[in-house]
Protein backbone atom coordinates (compact mmCIF):
# COMPACT_ATOMS: atom_id res chain seq x y z
CA UNK A 1 0.00 0.00 0.00
CA UNK A 2 1.33 3.23 -0.65
CA UNK A 3 -0.76 6.38 1.17
CA UNK A 4 0.92 9.28 -0.46
CA UNK A 5 -0.69 11.66 -2.09
CA UNK A 6 0.45 15.13 -3.18
CA UNK A 7 -1.15 17.77 -1.22
CA UNK A 8 -0.21 21.55 -0.47
CA UNK A 9 0.24 21.73 3.30
CA UNK A 10 -3.25 24.06 4.13
CA UNK A 11 -6.03 23.24 6.73
CA UNK A 12 -7.32 19.53 5.99
CA UNK A 13 -11.03 18.89 5.77
CA UNK A 14 -12.45 17.05 9.11
CA UNK A 15 -12.77 13.50 8.77
CA UNK A 16 -15.05 11.05 10.60
CA UNK A 17 -14.30 8.97 13.41
CA UNK A 18 -13.98 5.58 11.80
CA UNK A 19 -14.86 2.06 13.12
CA UNK A 20 -12.02 0.62 14.79
CA UNK A 21 -10.25 -0.95 12.32
CA UNK A 22 -6.40 -2.44 11.87
CA UNK A 23 -3.76 0.42 12.19
CA UNK A 24 -2.90 1.81 8.95
CA UNK A 25 1.12 2.67 9.31
CA UNK A 26 2.96 4.57 7.36
CA UNK A 27 4.67 2.12 4.84
CA UNK A 28 6.04 0.73 2.03
CA UNK A 29 6.79 -2.48 0.42
CA UNK A 30 10.29 -3.43 1.65
CA UNK A 31 12.10 -2.90 -2.00
CA UNK A 32 10.55 0.94 -2.19
CA UNK A 33 12.23 2.45 0.22
CA UNK A 34 15.18 3.12 -2.95
CA UNK A 35 18.20 2.29 -3.31
CA UNK A 36 21.13 2.34 -0.78
CA UNK A 37 22.34 6.33 -1.77
CA UNK A 38 23.68 8.68 0.26
CA UNK A 39 20.11 10.04 1.89
CA UNK A 40 19.37 5.89 2.87
CA UNK A 41 22.68 5.71 4.28
CA UNK A 42 22.27 8.80 6.99
CA UNK A 43 18.69 8.04 7.29
CA UNK A 44 19.93 4.48 8.00
CA UNK A 45 22.03 6.41 10.94
CA UNK A 46 18.95 8.28 12.51
CA UNK A 47 17.14 4.57 12.58
CA UNK A 48 19.62 2.93 14.64
CA UNK A 49 19.82 5.98 17.14
CA UNK A 50 16.21 5.22 17.37
CA UNK A 51 16.39 1.50 18.38
CA UNK A 52 18.98 2.63 20.72
CA UNK A 53 17.24 5.18 22.49
CA UNK A 54 14.18 2.39 23.10
CA UNK A 55 11.70 3.88 20.45
CA UNK A 56 10.75 0.23 20.11
CA UNK A 57 9.50 -1.15 16.73
CA UNK A 58 9.88 0.68 13.76
CA UNK A 59 6.68 -0.51 11.61
CA UNK A 60 6.94 1.76 8.46
CA UNK A 61 9.23 3.24 6.03
CA UNK A 62 8.21 5.48 2.68
CA UNK A 63 10.31 7.35 0.32
CA UNK A 64 8.68 10.59 -1.40
CA UNK A 65 9.99 13.56 -3.68
CA UNK A 66 9.17 17.09 -2.11
CA UNK A 67 9.29 20.13 -4.01
CA UNK A 68 9.68 23.99 -2.55
CA UNK A 69 6.64 24.55 -1.16
CA UNK A 70 4.70 21.93 -1.74
CA UNK A 71 3.89 19.43 0.62
CA UNK A 72 3.25 15.61 0.82
CA UNK A 73 0.58 14.51 3.08
CA UNK A 74 0.09 10.85 4.21
CA UNK A 75 -3.06 9.52 5.86
CA UNK A 76 -2.82 7.82 8.84
CA UNK A 77 -4.79 5.88 11.45
CA UNK A 78 -2.79 6.02 14.65
CA UNK A 79 -3.64 3.55 17.87
CA UNK A 80 -5.16 4.95 20.78
CA UNK A 81 -3.21 4.57 24.04
CA UNK A 82 -0.22 4.22 21.39
CA UNK A 83 2.94 6.77 20.89
CA UNK A 84 3.81 7.56 17.52
CA UNK A 85 7.36 8.93 16.20
CA UNK A 86 7.90 9.93 12.78
CA UNK A 87 11.56 11.02 11.81
CA UNK A 88 12.19 12.32 8.25
CA UNK A 89 14.70 13.35 6.59
CA UNK A 90 15.81 15.41 3.39
CA UNK A 91 18.11 15.30 0.32
CA UNK A 92 19.02 16.56 -2.89
CA UNK A 93 18.53 20.60 -2.46
CA UNK A 94 16.49 20.48 0.42
CA UNK A 95 17.82 22.57 3.24
CA UNK A 96 14.95 23.49 5.60
CA UNK A 97 12.42 20.76 6.00
CA UNK A 98 8.91 21.01 8.08
CA UNK A 99 6.59 17.79 9.41
CA UNK A 100 3.37 19.05 10.87
CA UNK A 101 0.99 16.08 12.18
CA UNK A 102 -2.79 16.69 11.64
CA UNK A 103 -5.53 14.96 13.64
CA UNK A 104 -9.10 13.88 12.22
CA UNK A 105 -10.37 17.59 12.60
CA UNK A 106 -7.58 19.20 10.94
CA UNK A 107 -6.39 20.72 14.12
CA UNK A 108 -2.46 20.47 14.95
CA UNK A 109 -1.74 17.46 16.79
CA UNK A 110 1.92 17.81 16.58
CA UNK A 111 4.59 20.04 14.94
CA UNK A 112 8.77 19.84 14.78
CA UNK A 113 10.83 23.00 15.24
CA UNK A 114 14.25 21.40 13.97
CA UNK A 115 16.44 23.52 11.47
CA UNK A 116 17.79 22.19 8.58
CA UNK A 117 16.98 19.27 6.17
CA UNK A 118 15.59 16.75 9.04
CA UNK A 119 12.07 16.57 11.20
CA UNK A 120 10.83 14.58 13.45
CA UNK A 121 7.07 14.58 15.39
CA UNK A 122 6.00 12.95 18.63
CA UNK A 123 2.32 12.22 19.94
CA UNK A 124 0.35 9.67 21.75
CA UNK A 125 -3.25 9.74 20.82
CA UNK A 126 -6.05 9.80 23.08
CA UNK A 127 -10.00 9.34 23.20
CA UNK A 128 -12.97 7.88 24.55
CA UNK A 129 -15.31 5.49 22.62
CA UNK A 130 -15.29 2.05 21.34
CA UNK A 131 -12.76 3.04 18.62
CA UNK A 132 -9.51 2.07 19.17
CA UNK A 133 -7.80 4.48 16.15
CA UNK A 134 -7.68 7.70 15.23
CA UNK A 135 -7.66 9.68 11.53
CA UNK A 136 -4.21 11.95 11.20
CA UNK A 137 -2.57 12.90 8.26
CA UNK A 138 1.34 13.31 8.36
CA UNK A 139 2.14 16.70 6.61
CA UNK A 140 6.26 16.85 4.87
CA UNK A 141 6.86 20.12 3.42
CA UNK A 142 10.23 21.35 1.99
CA UNK A 143 10.17 25.43 2.69
CA UNK A 144 13.86 25.80 0.65
CA UNK A 145 14.84 23.58 -2.04
CA UNK A 146 13.56 19.97 -3.23
CA UNK A 147 14.37 16.84 -3.40
CA UNK A 148 13.44 13.09 -2.09
CA UNK A 149 12.72 12.92 1.73
CA UNK A 150 12.75 9.86 3.68
CA UNK A 151 10.29 9.07 6.79
CA UNK A 152 10.12 6.67 9.21
CA UNK A 153 7.47 5.37 11.54
CA UNK A 154 7.72 4.49 15.23
CA UNK A 155 5.67 2.85 17.67
CA UNK A 156 6.10 2.82 21.05
CA UNK A 157 4.77 2.65 24.58
CA UNK A 158 4.24 6.26 26.45
CA UNK A 159 6.95 7.61 28.42
CA UNK A 160 9.35 5.10 27.10
CA UNK A 161 12.14 6.63 25.13
CA UNK A 162 15.59 8.25 26.18
CA UNK A 163 14.42 11.49 24.32
CA UNK A 164 15.44 13.48 20.91
CA UNK A 165 18.06 15.52 22.00
CA UNK A 166 21.20 15.28 19.60
CA UNK A 167 19.28 12.68 17.41
CA UNK A 168 20.42 14.70 14.65
CA UNK A 169 23.86 15.92 15.42
CA UNK A 170 26.32 15.16 12.79
CA UNK A 171 23.47 13.91 10.26
CA UNK A 172 22.04 17.03 9.24
CA UNK A 173 24.18 19.69 7.25
CA UNK A 174 26.10 22.13 9.48
CA UNK A 175 24.86 25.81 9.08
CA UNK A 176 27.79 27.22 8.55
CA UNK A 177 28.84 30.71 7.06
CA UNK A 178 29.88 30.52 3.27
CA UNK A 179 32.52 32.98 3.77
CA UNK A 180 35.40 30.37 4.07
CA UNK A 181 34.21 29.25 1.26
CA UNK A 182 33.77 32.22 -0.94
CA UNK A 183 37.53 33.45 -0.18
CA UNK A 184 39.03 30.16 -1.41
CA UNK A 185 37.26 30.08 -4.71
CA UNK A 186 38.16 33.98 -4.95
CA UNK A 187 41.82 32.58 -4.42
CA UNK A 188 41.52 30.23 -7.13
CA UNK A 189 39.89 33.09 -10.04
CA UNK A 190 42.75 35.15 -9.22
CA UNK A 191 44.52 32.07 -10.14
CA UNK A 192 42.54 31.20 -13.37
CA UNK A 193 42.15 35.29 -14.77
CA UNK A 194 46.04 35.12 -14.82
CA UNK A 195 45.63 32.15 -17.00
CA UNK A 196 43.36 33.49 -19.32
CA UNK A 197 40.84 31.98 -18.04
CA UNK A 198 37.06 34.04 -17.03
CA UNK A 199 34.17 32.72 -14.59
CA UNK A 200 31.14 31.03 -15.99
CA UNK A 201 28.37 32.31 -14.19
CA UNK A 202 27.58 32.23 -10.50
CA UNK A 203 29.41 29.86 -8.24
CA UNK A 204 27.23 27.70 -6.84
CA UNK A 205 27.45 27.29 -2.81
CA UNK A 206 25.77 24.62 -0.74
CA UNK A 207 25.61 23.08 2.61
CA UNK A 208 26.35 19.12 2.31
CA UNK A 209 27.19 16.04 4.55
CA UNK A 210 29.22 13.37 3.69
CA UNK A 211 27.97 11.63 1.05
CA UNK A 212 26.29 14.09 -0.47
CA UNK A 213 26.23 15.30 -4.13
CA UNK A 214 25.84 18.39 -5.59
CA UNK A 215 25.32 18.95 -9.04
CA UNK A 216 26.09 22.12 -11.32
CA UNK A 217 24.94 22.22 -15.18
CA UNK A 218 26.88 24.54 -17.39
CA UNK A 219 26.88 24.58 -21.43
CA UNK A 220 30.64 24.29 -22.93
CA UNK A 221 31.97 25.45 -26.37
CA UNK A 222 34.24 23.35 -28.42
CA UNK A 223 37.63 25.92 -29.33
CA UNK A 224 37.94 26.67 -25.96
CA UNK A 225 39.27 24.99 -22.58
CA UNK A 226 37.23 25.14 -19.00
CA UNK A 227 38.17 24.78 -15.72
CA UNK A 228 35.99 23.30 -12.96
CA UNK A 229 36.87 23.63 -9.09
CA UNK A 230 35.42 22.91 -5.97
CA UNK A 231 36.36 24.47 -2.46
CA UNK A 232 35.08 23.69 1.16
CA UNK A 233 35.02 24.90 4.31
CA UNK A 234 35.87 24.00 8.24
CA UNK A 235 35.12 20.48 8.53
CA UNK A 236 35.38 18.90 4.89
CA UNK A 237 38.47 17.08 4.96
CA UNK A 238 37.95 15.11 1.36
CA UNK A 239 36.07 16.54 -1.93
CA UNK A 240 35.61 15.15 -5.29
CA UNK A 241 34.77 16.30 -8.53
CA UNK A 242 33.53 15.31 -11.25
CA UNK A 243 32.47 16.30 -14.89
CA UNK A 244 29.98 14.49 -17.60
CA UNK A 245 28.62 15.22 -21.20
CA UNK A 246 25.16 15.63 -22.31
CA UNK A 247 24.69 12.19 -22.65
CA UNK A 248 25.63 11.57 -18.88
CA UNK A 249 29.37 9.52 -19.58
CA UNK A 250 32.23 10.87 -17.04
CA UNK A 251 34.67 13.00 -19.00
CA UNK A 252 37.00 14.06 -16.19
CA UNK A 253 37.71 13.34 -12.27
CA UNK A 254 39.33 14.22 -9.67
CA UNK A 255 39.70 12.15 -7.11
CA UNK A 256 42.66 13.52 -4.79
CA UNK A 257 42.25 13.25 -1.34
CA UNK A 258 42.17 16.66 -0.44
CA UNK A 259 38.91 19.13 -0.73
CA UNK A 260 40.19 21.29 -3.25
CA UNK A 261 39.56 19.50 -6.32
CA UNK A 262 39.74 21.14 -10.13
CA UNK A 263 39.11 19.34 -13.41
CA UNK A 264 39.93 20.98 -16.89
CA UNK A 265 38.25 20.14 -20.34
CA UNK A 266 38.20 21.02 -23.62
CA UNK A 267 35.14 20.09 -25.50
CA UNK A 268 35.15 19.27 -29.37
CA UNK A 269 31.37 19.74 -29.41
CA UNK A 270 28.74 21.90 -27.80
CA UNK A 271 26.65 20.70 -25.67
CA UNK A 272 25.20 21.01 -22.04
CA UNK A 273 27.69 19.21 -19.08
CA UNK A 274 27.12 18.62 -15.76
CA UNK A 275 29.55 19.22 -12.75
CA UNK A 276 29.33 17.10 -9.88
CA UNK A 277 30.67 17.48 -6.20
CA UNK A 278 30.98 14.94 -4.07
CA UNK A 279 31.36 15.14 -0.35
CA UNK A 280 33.37 12.12 0.67
CA UNK A 281 34.62 12.76 4.13
CA UNK A 282 33.37 15.18 6.83
CA UNK A 283 30.70 17.81 6.77
CA UNK A 284 29.70 21.72 5.77
CA UNK A 285 30.12 24.20 3.09
CA UNK A 286 30.98 24.01 -0.14
CA UNK A 287 31.51 25.76 -3.51
CA UNK A 288 31.39 25.18 -7.18
CA UNK A 289 32.56 27.08 -9.92
CA UNK A 290 33.48 27.19 -13.86
CA UNK A 291 35.44 28.80 -15.71
CA UNK A 292 36.49 29.58 -19.60
CA UNK A 293 39.51 30.33 -21.07
CA UNK A 294 41.38 29.68 -24.20
CA UNK A 295 41.98 26.22 -25.77
CA UNK A 296 46.06 27.67 -25.83
CA UNK A 297 47.56 28.74 -22.69
CA UNK A 298 48.02 32.65 -23.10
CA UNK A 299 51.66 34.32 -21.94
CA UNK A 300 51.73 35.87 -18.96
CA UNK A 301 54.34 38.31 -18.18
CA UNK A 302 55.91 38.42 -15.03
CA UNK A 303 55.01 40.87 -12.73
CA UNK A 304 57.00 42.54 -9.87
CA UNK A 305 59.03 40.48 -7.25
CA UNK A 306 56.89 39.64 -4.29
CA UNK A 307 57.18 40.99 -1.05
CA UNK A 308 59.25 40.20 1.57
CA UNK A 309 58.81 36.38 2.58
CA UNK A 310 59.02 37.44 6.12
CA UNK A 311 55.74 39.15 5.52
CA UNK A 312 53.87 35.89 4.49
CA UNK A 313 52.26 33.79 6.73
CA UNK A 314 51.78 30.92 4.79
CA UNK A 315 54.37 27.98 4.72
CA UNK A 316 54.62 25.90 1.46
CA UNK A 317 56.73 23.22 3.17
CA UNK A 318 54.34 22.79 5.65
CA UNK A 319 51.59 22.92 2.66
CA UNK A 320 53.89 20.04 0.83
CA UNK A 321 53.79 18.08 4.14
CA UNK A 322 49.92 17.93 4.08
CA UNK A 323 49.64 16.83 0.58
CA UNK A 324 52.54 14.28 1.49
CA UNK A 325 51.17 12.49 4.25
CA UNK A 326 48.92 9.79 2.81
CA UNK A 327 51.49 9.12 0.34
CA UNK A 328 53.50 8.06 3.29
CA UNK A 329 50.57 6.25 4.89
CA UNK A 330 50.74 4.22 1.82
CA UNK A 331 54.46 3.73 2.27
CA UNK A 332 56.24 6.65 -0.19
CA UNK A 333 59.25 7.38 1.71
CA UNK A 334 59.14 11.02 3.69
CA UNK A 335 59.83 14.17 1.49
CA UNK A 336 63.46 15.03 0.90
CA UNK A 337 63.16 18.63 0.02
CA UNK A 338 64.97 19.80 -2.61
CA UNK A 339 63.33 23.56 -2.03
CA UNK A 340 61.21 24.14 0.78
CA UNK A 341 60.83 28.27 0.25
CA UNK A 342 61.36 29.53 -3.67
CA UNK A 343 59.70 32.69 -4.46
CA UNK A 344 58.04 32.33 -7.76
CA UNK A 345 56.22 35.44 -9.34
CA UNK A 346 53.52 34.93 -12.04
CA UNK A 347 55.16 33.57 -15.43
CA UNK A 348 58.26 32.72 -14.12
CA UNK A 349 60.26 29.51 -14.97
CA UNK A 350 62.39 28.43 -12.27
CA UNK A 351 64.44 25.16 -12.63
CA UNK A 352 65.67 22.52 -9.70
CA UNK A 353 67.68 19.24 -10.20
CA UNK A 354 66.94 15.95 -8.85
CA UNK A 355 68.27 12.99 -8.37
CA UNK A 356 66.04 9.66 -9.32
CA UNK A 357 67.17 5.82 -9.09
CA UNK A 358 67.35 3.38 -8.24
CA UNK A 359 64.07 2.74 -8.18
CA UNK A 360 60.95 5.35 -8.72
CA UNK A 361 59.93 8.23 -7.27
CA UNK A 362 57.32 11.22 -7.27
CA UNK A 363 57.78 14.70 -7.21
CA UNK A 364 56.08 16.77 -5.55
CA UNK A 365 55.43 20.90 -5.60
CA UNK A 366 53.28 23.06 -3.11
CA UNK A 367 52.48 26.97 -3.78
CA UNK A 368 52.65 29.09 -0.60
CA UNK A 369 48.49 30.30 -1.27
CA UNK A 370 45.50 29.26 -2.70
CA UNK A 371 45.66 31.67 -5.18
CA UNK A 372 48.95 30.04 -6.61
CA UNK A 373 48.20 28.04 -10.08
CA UNK A 374 51.46 25.31 -9.30
CA UNK A 375 52.79 23.62 -12.53
CA UNK A 376 55.77 21.04 -13.06
CA UNK A 377 57.45 19.77 -16.07
CA UNK A 378 60.02 17.03 -15.57
CA UNK A 379 62.98 16.00 -18.52
CA UNK A 380 65.62 13.84 -18.41
CA UNK A 381 69.47 14.64 -19.13
CA UNK A 382 68.61 14.88 -22.75
CA UNK A 383 66.34 17.77 -21.85
CA UNK A 384 63.19 15.25 -23.33
CA UNK A 385 60.16 15.77 -21.09
CA UNK A 386 59.36 12.65 -19.03
CA UNK A 387 56.33 13.78 -17.25
CA UNK A 388 54.18 17.09 -16.58
CA UNK A 389 51.54 18.71 -13.87
CA UNK A 390 49.39 21.49 -15.53
CA UNK A 391 46.48 20.82 -14.04
CA UNK A 392 44.77 24.06 -11.92
CA UNK A 393 46.17 23.21 -8.64
CA UNK A 394 48.46 24.72 -6.08
CA UNK A 395 49.42 21.53 -5.49
CA UNK A 396 51.24 19.47 -8.88
CA UNK A 397 53.18 16.02 -8.87
CA UNK A 398 55.42 14.53 -11.53
CA UNK A 399 56.95 11.04 -11.68
CA UNK A 400 59.64 8.98 -13.27
CA UNK A 401 61.67 5.35 -12.81
CA UNK A 402 65.37 4.58 -13.11
CA UNK A 403 67.39 2.05 -13.06
CA UNK A 404 70.69 4.09 -12.04
CA UNK A 405 70.61 6.97 -10.27
CA UNK A 406 70.41 9.72 -12.73
CA UNK A 407 70.06 13.73 -12.81
CA UNK A 408 66.84 14.52 -14.44
CA UNK A 409 65.62 18.43 -14.27
CA UNK A 410 62.34 20.02 -12.76
CA UNK A 411 60.87 23.19 -14.33
CA UNK A 412 58.68 25.17 -11.97
CA UNK A 413 55.74 27.76 -13.43
CA UNK A 414 54.17 29.33 -11.07
CA UNK A 415 50.47 31.38 -12.11
CA UNK A 416 47.70 33.53 -10.61
CA UNK A 417 49.94 35.58 -7.70
CA UNK A 418 53.29 36.41 -5.86
CA UNK A 419 54.46 33.74 -3.55
CA UNK A 420 56.63 30.99 -2.75
CA UNK A 421 56.46 27.15 -3.38
CA UNK A 422 58.25 23.92 -1.82
CA UNK A 423 59.53 21.26 -3.94
CA UNK A 424 60.43 17.60 -2.61
CA UNK A 425 61.51 14.02 -3.46
CA UNK A 426 59.15 11.22 -2.51
CA UNK A 427 60.87 7.91 -3.43
CA UNK A 428 57.99 5.30 -3.70
CA UNK A 429 57.79 1.67 -1.85
CA UNK A 430 60.10 -0.50 -2.41
CA UNK A 431 57.81 -3.39 -4.06
CA UNK A 432 56.75 -0.42 -6.91
CA UNK A 433 59.74 -0.46 -9.25
CA UNK A 434 58.50 0.53 -12.70
CA UNK A 435 57.00 3.66 -14.27
CA UNK A 436 53.73 1.24 -14.67
CA UNK A 437 53.62 0.11 -11.22
CA UNK A 438 53.74 3.32 -10.02
CA UNK A 439 50.89 4.57 -12.37
CA UNK A 440 48.62 1.86 -11.39
CA UNK A 441 49.83 2.46 -7.74
CA UNK A 442 48.34 6.26 -7.78
CA UNK A 443 45.11 5.53 -9.77
CA UNK A 444 44.33 2.73 -7.51
CA UNK A 445 45.06 4.31 -4.58
CA UNK A 446 42.03 6.28 -4.14
CA UNK A 447 39.74 2.82 -4.34
CA UNK A 448 41.64 1.09 -2.21
CA UNK A 449 41.54 3.25 0.69
CA UNK A 450 37.34 4.00 0.49
CA UNK A 451 37.50 -0.54 0.95
CA UNK A 452 37.49 -1.79 -3.13
CA UNK A 453 39.51 -5.44 -2.68
CA UNK A 454 41.21 -6.82 -5.58
CA UNK A 455 39.35 -9.17 -7.89
CA UNK A 456 41.90 -9.73 -10.70
CA UNK A 457 44.88 -8.50 -13.03
CA UNK A 458 45.00 -9.07 -16.33
CA UNK A 459 49.05 -8.16 -18.24
CA UNK A 460 49.55 -8.12 -21.90
CA UNK A 461 51.86 -6.76 -24.43
CA UNK A 462 50.24 -3.96 -26.41
CA UNK A 463 50.15 -5.11 -30.49
CA UNK A 464 48.13 -3.32 -33.49
CA UNK A 465 44.67 -5.12 -33.56
CA UNK A 466 41.60 -4.19 -32.16
CA UNK A 467 40.39 -2.50 -28.80
CA UNK A 468 40.63 -5.48 -26.43
CA UNK A 469 37.14 -6.18 -24.55
CA UNK A 470 36.03 -8.45 -22.15
CA UNK A 471 32.59 -8.91 -19.80
CA UNK A 472 32.19 -7.42 -16.95
CA UNK A 473 29.21 -8.18 -14.29
CA UNK A 474 28.55 -5.66 -11.23
CA UNK A 475 25.97 -7.47 -8.31
CA UNK A 476 23.02 -4.86 -7.93
CA UNK A 477 24.87 -2.89 -5.06
CA UNK A 478 27.97 -3.38 -5.28
CA UNK A 479 30.66 -0.65 -7.09
CA UNK A 480 33.48 -1.64 -9.65
CA UNK A 481 37.02 0.35 -10.31
CA UNK A 482 38.84 -0.90 -13.33
CA UNK A 483 42.59 0.78 -13.45
CA UNK A 484 44.70 0.63 -16.60
CA UNK A 485 48.53 1.63 -16.78
CA UNK A 486 50.77 1.37 -19.80
CA UNK A 487 54.95 0.89 -19.29
CA UNK A 488 57.59 3.64 -20.15
CA UNK A 489 56.74 2.32 -23.97
CA UNK A 490 52.91 3.26 -23.78
CA UNK A 491 51.59 6.26 -25.44
CA UNK A 492 47.97 6.52 -24.56
CA UNK A 493 45.05 4.22 -22.79
CA UNK A 494 41.95 4.76 -22.91
CA UNK A 495 39.03 2.82 -21.11
CA UNK A 496 35.16 2.83 -21.69
CA UNK A 497 32.65 0.56 -20.01
CA UNK A 498 29.50 -0.33 -22.30
CA UNK A 499 25.82 -1.59 -22.09
CA UNK A 500 24.60 -4.78 -23.79
CA UNK A 501 23.32 -2.58 -26.37
CA UNK A 502 26.31 -0.96 -26.99
CA UNK A 503 25.69 2.53 -25.42
CA UNK A 504 28.26 4.33 -23.11
CA UNK A 505 28.27 4.14 -19.85
CA UNK A 506 31.45 5.87 -18.30
CA UNK A 507 35.00 6.55 -19.98
CA UNK A 508 38.33 7.77 -19.15
CA UNK A 509 39.50 9.06 -22.82
CA UNK A 510 42.70 11.54 -21.71
CA UNK A 511 45.62 11.49 -23.12
CA UNK A 512 47.54 9.78 -20.42
CA UNK A 513 49.46 6.46 -20.33
CA UNK A 514 47.03 5.11 -17.58
CA UNK A 515 43.29 5.35 -16.99
CA UNK A 516 40.74 4.50 -14.78
CA UNK A 517 36.80 3.57 -14.76
CA UNK A 518 34.34 3.51 -12.09
CA UNK A 519 30.68 2.04 -11.59
CA UNK A 520 28.24 1.49 -8.97
CA UNK A 521 25.05 -0.44 -9.76
CA UNK A 522 21.47 -0.52 -7.86
CA UNK A 523 20.87 -3.83 -9.33
CA UNK A 524 23.10 -6.54 -11.54
CA UNK A 525 24.59 -5.26 -14.50
CA UNK A 526 26.52 -7.46 -17.27
CA UNK A 527 28.74 -4.85 -19.01
CA UNK A 528 31.42 -4.85 -21.46
CA UNK A 529 34.89 -3.03 -20.82
CA UNK A 530 37.21 -2.11 -23.47
CA UNK A 531 40.38 -0.97 -23.69
CA UNK A 532 41.88 1.10 -26.71
CA UNK A 533 45.65 2.16 -27.05
CA UNK A 534 48.20 3.87 -29.47
CA UNK A 535 51.28 2.94 -29.66
CA UNK A 536 53.42 -0.46 -28.11
CA UNK A 537 54.44 -2.01 -24.87
CA UNK A 538 52.96 -3.41 -21.77
CA UNK A 539 49.63 -2.44 -20.10
CA UNK A 540 47.79 -3.90 -17.02
CA UNK A 541 44.30 -4.14 -15.71
CA UNK A 542 44.09 -3.89 -12.27
CA UNK A 543 40.21 -4.43 -11.51
CA UNK A 544 38.61 -3.74 -7.75
CA UNK A 545 35.44 -4.11 -6.33
CA UNK A 546 33.03 -3.58 -2.95
CA UNK A 547 30.97 -6.44 -1.54
CA UNK A 548 32.41 -10.00 -0.89
CA UNK A 549 35.01 -11.37 -3.20
CA UNK A 550 34.26 -13.43 -5.96
CA UNK A 551 35.43 -15.75 -8.17
CA UNK A 552 36.89 -14.21 -11.63
CA UNK A 553 36.33 -15.33 -14.64
CA UNK A 554 38.53 -13.26 -16.09
CA UNK A 555 37.84 -14.66 -20.17
CA UNK A 556 37.86 -11.48 -22.84
CA UNK A 557 35.10 -11.81 -25.22
CA UNK A 558 37.10 -10.10 -28.07
CA UNK A 559 40.64 -10.65 -29.06
CA UNK A 560 42.37 -13.31 -26.71
CA UNK A 561 46.33 -12.54 -25.78
CA UNK A 562 45.47 -10.72 -22.54
CA UNK A 563 46.08 -13.21 -19.54
CA UNK A 564 44.51 -12.80 -16.18
CA UNK A 565 46.10 -13.39 -12.72
CA UNK A 566 49.97 -13.38 -13.75
CA UNK A 567 52.42 -11.26 -11.58
CA UNK A 568 53.11 -7.57 -12.88
CA UNK A 569 56.32 -6.33 -12.97
CA UNK A 570 57.23 -4.18 -10.05
CA UNK A 571 54.01 -5.38 -7.74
Amino acid sequence: MRPAVLAVAVALAACGTPEASPERPLSLLPDEAGPLDALNRRHARLRQRMHRRGYGEEIGLTRAFVLEDRGVSFPLDLGVGKCSTFLALGGGSIRDLTLTLHDGQGDVAATESIDGEGGLVHVCPQGEGPAQVRPHHLVVRAREGAGAVMVAHFRSEPGVGDGFDGLFEGVLAPRVPFRDVEEHLARSRSALRARGFTPVGTPLLERVTEGSVVRLAVTLEPGRCYVATGRSGEGLRDIDLFLFDAAGVEVARDLAQDAEPSIEHCPTEAGRHTVELRAFEGAGAVGVMVASGPAAEPDVAPEEAPEALEQRGDDPALALGVMAAPLQNRGFAPPLFVSRDAAIVPGEVRTHDVVIGPGCALIAGAASHEGMDLDLYLADDGGREVDRDTAVQSTARVRACRDQPAVMRVAVKGYGRDGAYALALLRAPEGVRSIQALRVEEATAPYRLRGYAPRFVLNTELRDGPPFRRALVIEGGECVAVAAAGDAEAEDLDLYLRSNDGALVVSDSGPDTYATVARCAEEREALTLELHHNGRGRVVLHVLGTGEPRAASPEPTERPGMSAGEDVPGE
